[in-house]
């Protein structure tokens, strides 16, 4: 499953009733990908498009939560404040400058 396919599935997924298995099966690949982040060579989001769109469905899943207190999606939101952090801390690492250079004159 690609990254783009994850955020499409899990869209659908969060906007309409799936079942616990799909949930699971995003959260799955989902935390896939957050252990996977690590390994990238270069800078994954410098534009930071990718964390806005994943971070975008972890308010949705928030509010699903919310909304049904199902515990798989509390434990989908998890999964994508996970690779949220992921991304972020990776291409901070990545990133020659810190924000503090950058501020610092």
């Amino acid at each position: 499953m690609t990254l783009n396919e994850l955020h499409r599935d899990m869209r659908a997924a969060l906007q309409n009733s799936v079942d616990a298995a799909e949930i699971d099966r995003l959260t799955s690949e989902t935390a896939r990908y957050a252990s996977t982040v690590g390994w990238a060579l270069g800078v994954i989001d410098k534009d930071g498009r990718i964390v806005r769109a994943f971070d975008s469905l972890r308010e949705m899943a928030k509010a699903r939560f919310e909304q049904t207190r199902d515990t798989d999606i509390a434990t989908l939101h998890d999964a994508l404040a996970d690779l949220i952090v992921e991304i972020r801390t990776h291409d901070e690492d990545m990133d020659p400058l810190s924000d503090n250079d950058r501020h610092d004159n």
